[in-house]
């Protein structure tokens, strides 16, 4: 799904009161590539440099927003919270780290205030919550990079594993329906995902928090 396309900019630019901008909108490249261009562009009033901002990080962040809260349309709502205030404060903004922590410690207090706000807080206090929120920004790892990371796994994964793995994250099918698909039991079945699981932990270490929510989200984002 084309998330820029879809339910991200242009709700930002219709509460915001800008016109909306058109998909096949060209957007100059090497001009913006330097962070500190596209924000000094954006202090400016840039709707390009904000255009690019968007592009760049979007759905990484709702990705992100996803580790605090399980629910993909508040996680847009939130993104899309930080980048109009992004826009709506361009002429002050000062950004002393990346422009990609800078987003990403906005993107986490809002998460924050969202349970607090909502009294839902405890609930979430499991032992990835507590990891992930031990991290910094920097620490964070964003899904275009996991991505890579677990198709390169992926590709060296037994392929018995990795069909049988497949036939439950990608077809959605329950572990009876795969052994039957399979003409296997449903023990091997289960044996065959914890298998792949462990594998993709072994392969995947710098990536372990966040396996389970790839997992999850991946077909929604």
């Amino acid at each position: 799904r084309d998330l820029v396309r879809s339910r991200g900019l242009g709700d930002v630019y219709k509460r915001q009161d800008l016109p909306n901008i058109p998909k096949t909108m060209s957007i100059p490249g090497e001009e913006y590539n330097d962070e500190k261009l596209l924000v000094a562009a954006l202090r400016l009033d840039s709707h390009e440099a904000f255009i690019r901002i968007f592009r760049q990080y979007y759905s990484n962040l709702v990705l992100f927003a996803g580790q605090f809260i399980p629910d993909r349309l508040t996680c847009e709502d939130i993104v899309q919270n930080v980048y109009l205030k992004l826009w709506q404060e361009r002429r002050q903004l000062e950004v002393h780290s990346s422009l990609r922590s800078f987003l990403t410690v906005q993107v986490q207090n809002q998460c924050l205030n969202h349970l607090r706000h909502n009294k839902v807080k405890a609930r979430y206090q499991s032992e990835l919550q507590v990891a992930l929120l031990s991290l910094s920004p920097e620490e964070h790892i964003f899904y275009s990079e996991l991505n890579d990371a677990f198709d390169s796994a992926l590709s060296r994964m037994d392929p018995v594993l990795r069909e049988t793995l497949l036939l439950s994250r990608d077809e959605k099918l329950k572990h009876s329906e795969i052994a039957g698909r399979l003409n296997v039991s449903v023990r091997t079945v289960e044996n065959r995902i914890s298998k792949a699981m462990k594998f993709l932990r072994n392969n995947l270490r710098d990536f372990k928090y966040l396996i389970p929510l790839f997992l999850l989200f991946q077909d929604s984002l």
